[in-house]
């Protein structure tokens, strides 16, 4: 006989005092009667009993289960799908009423969830049941980054594809990240490929949640600072698919990093756009900060790499001092040398536009960092228009606060007079003048220099129709992708 809860086995005396009720009589009655037949009255009363009982506990069962279903059908026609959470996700994590929608293009079992107050993640249901506190999009950016990573045909990576992509990224990782790398994923060796997209994600998001990384090795300062990059690179899969290739000894004339997207080469100049979807620009870094050898995109050599750039055969350095910024340039734009500006007199000096990135962190040589544009100083370089846009890398711990020169004289105190002065005089220490700026000396801000980009870029349009028209221009056939193969004259 089934075991019967704690109720049911309560309601077993009332049933027995019913069967004693029908004994009772009888052996009243029967007392001239054989002692077989009160035996049999015995039995009789204990089979009603057990058939009562039994009765009873199929008739609760039956009537609990169809409740049960029909709470079960209330609440799916009320709801849509609900993904499962760990204990103590939901209850640290405040997930207790949301809305959530199956997102097949992510995976099966894979919902966005929306909570109240329009709070959003992505949430995968089963294995890890990994949560993610970013939006379908930005997932779904990370799984198209992903799947390019994938080597073979079932969709997994190793730990070594992972550290793979840190060093891709100027983000490389030592050899105790690597370790806490495989243990986080129990891997055996780095080049097993047992990693799933899922478990990537939830990799991914104790990089910056305290609540999914117990012991806060990864949430850690120096670890959500990589996080912001990382993540800021990789949002955009065209832009996460695009690596740096050496080329030649370092401190050579030969030295050259150029641009590959899916091992084929690129112009850095003419294939990355200029804009993101989010609106910020892409900035490349020719010269990092903290070092003073004059890098520069090779405007006039195919495929446009980034040398060091040499004078009278000598490679070039800043003598005034290392930079104390990170300098580059912006893609798809050029300084027309036939277009005289109002603001400074002067016409373009034939280059794409200068970027100053006035952010915390050191940018490789060859780096594509998402920016926001702050402003621009209008230098004047040999009677040449020479735009220098103030921009801040958009993963930079002040870039929320930052939108203007207004806000960066707030939160970077006399940084905008300090570059002044640095590009007026750096010239001086190899025996030259000192630089002349347009717009009565004033830094800009960030309307005027946007204004002034765009300008550029349109431009830089006008060279590439009209390169294209005089043959100088041509499309370079590489995989699935055409590249620009353009140098200009000097």
């Amino acid at each position: 006989m089934p075991v019967l809860s704690t109720r049911r086995r309560a309601s077993l005396p009332a049933l027995a005092g019913m069967a004693a009720l029908q004994v009772t009589p009888a052996l009243a009655t029967g007392s001239g009667s054989s002692s077989a037949s009160v035996v049999a009255s015995l039995v009789s009363a204990g089979a009603s009993l057990i058939t009562a009982a039994a009765v009873c506990y199929m008739a609760s069962n039956l009537t609990a289960a169809s409740k049960k279903e029909k709470q079960k059908e209330r609440r799916a026609a009320a709801l849509p799908p609900m993904p499962s959470f760990r204990a103590d996700e939901a209850m640290s994590d405040g997930w207790s009423r949301q809305v959530s929608v199956a997102q097949p293009a992510i995976g099966t079992d894979v919902y966005e969830v929306i909570q109240e107050g329009g709070r959003k993640a992505v949430a995968f249901q089963g294995g890890a049941g990994a949560v993610i506190n970013d939006t379908t999009d930005a997932v779904l950016a990370m799984k198209n980054v992903f799947e390019r990573l994938c080597q073979s045909s079932n969709k997994l990576l190793s730990v070594d594809d992972v550290v793979k992509v840190h060093n891709l990224l100027g983000e490389p990782m030592d050899d105790d990240e690597q370790a806490k790398l495989m243990e986080f994923f129990h891997s055996k060796n780095k080049e097993e490929s047992s990693i799933s997209f899922e478990m990537f994600m939830s990799w991914w998001s104790a990089l910056h949640d305290a609540a999914t990384d117990p012991d806060s090795y990864y949430s850690q300062e120096r670890y959500r600072q990589r996080f912001k990059v990382l993540s800021s690179r990789l949002k955009d899969p065209k832009i996460a698919s695009i690596t740096t290739v050496s080329v030649g000894e370092e401190n050579s004339r030969r030295y050259r990093v150029y641009y590959e997207s899916d091992g084929h080469r690129l112009s850095p100049w003419h294939d990355i756009p200029l804009k993101n979807e989010d609106g910020s620009y892409n900035f490349i870094t020719e010269i990092p900060k903290w070092t003073r050898k004059k890098y520069e995109i090779a405007t006039g050599e195919g495929m446009n790499p980034i040398k060091q750039d040499t004078k009278n055969g000598v490679l070039r350095e800043y003598k005034w001092g290392d930079m104390l910024f990170n300098y580059g340039a912006f893609p798809q734009t050029w300084e027309d040398p036939k277009h005289v500006s109002e603001e400074t007199g002067c016409p373009g000096d034939n280059d794409p536009v200068d970027v100053i990135e006035l952010g915390t962190r050191q940018r490789p040589v060859g780096a594509i960092t998402r920016v926001k544009i702050l402003g621009v100083i209008a230098m004047i370089d040999d009677n040449e228009t020479d735009w220098k846009v103030l921009a801040l890398a958009c993963d930079d711990d002040k870039a929320a606060n930052v939108n203007d020169l207004n806000d960066l004289d707030a939160h970077m105190p006399g940084v905008t007079s300090a570059l002044t002065h640095w590009l007026r005089m750096y010239k001086t220490a190899d025996g030259k003048k000192e630089n002349r700026f347009g717009c009565g000396g004033h830094p800009q801000g960030a309307a005027f220099a946007t204004k002034v980009v765009e300008e550029c870029h349109i431009h830089w349009r006008e060279l590439m129709s009209a390169s294209q028209k005089t043959g100088k221009m041509k499309k370079v056939a590489s995989g699935n992708d055409l590249f620009t193969e353009l140098a200009l004259e000097d």
